[in-house]
């Protein structure tokens, strides 16, 4: 699924279990219609962590934007300062809330693959050898790994689009606020097992390892929403 636009807002989380069902008919039914509608935005993807994931981390989900400033257009933002009830209802059972807007530095792939796996940088001092310019270079190479369908490297931006908006006060309901993360790394694989050996490679390739400050899941496609869908209501 090669990313639209040169922008993304990336979210992970998790919500609280007894809200789990409505919180999926929310994120599908009411909120990626409801930003997708937007101008600017194109596309939008949730996604569910393979069993064993923490809850904390348990969803994935990412919006594909024209460029970063939709992220902080007037439109946008009246909707973030005028959330639903509904909105209000489920981001206040929301955990670990990690949100940040982001440039595509690299994106590559053959059509969409079913199966994600996030690599998150929280630190900002990056090694010169895990930087985006470094990890765009071995997008190619990933690809041709076996199951493996896409890549894709994003920068994020700590001082872009944080404002304190009436759903940023709901999402740290729970006690915190949203997590920011220095770049990402996405890869797109046919299942898990081709993930877990293409994270593998890449883990050594590029000298990772798992940290608080370097985050690794897995996760399975639930749903996507794009403008033609809403057009074809």
């Amino acid at each position: 699924m090669s990313l639209l636009g040169s922008a993304v807002l990336v979210n992970w989380g998790g919500i609280v279990e007894e809200k789990e069902i409505e919180y999926n008919e929310w994120h599908s039914k009411e909120h990626m219609p409801e930003r997708i509608s937007l101008p600017g935005f194109l596309r939008g993807l949730r996604a569910v962590g393979i069993s064993g994931t923490h809850l904390n981390h348990k969803y994935f989900m990412m919006y594909e934007a024209e460029r970063k400033e939709v992220f902080t257009s007037k439109k946008y933002l009246e909707r973030l300062n005028n959330p639903t009830e509904w909105t209000k209802e489920i981001l206040s059972n929301y955990l670990c809330p990690s949100r940040t807007i982001c440039s595509v530095i690299s994106s590559k792939s053959i059509g969409v693959g079913g199966y994600l796996s996030t690599i998150r940088f929280l630190n900002e001092n990056i090694p010169n050898n895990q930087n985006v310019e470094n990890l765009k270079s071995f997008v190619p190479k990933m690809l041709k790994l076996s199951g493996v369908t896409g890549m894709h490297v994003i920068l994020g931006d700590s001082s872009y689009g944080q404002i304190n908006t009436k759903e940023k006060k709901y999402r740290s309901s729970q006690g915190l606020n949203d997590q920011i993360i220095s770049q990402a790394v996405i890869i797109e694989g046919l299942n898990y097992h081709s993930l877990e050996t293409a994270i593998r490679s890449f883990k050594n390739k590029c000298s990772l390892k798992e940290s608080n400050d370097l985050i690794i899941n897995y996760y399975i496609c639930q749903n996507i929403l794009t403008q033609q869908d809403l057009l074809n209501k």
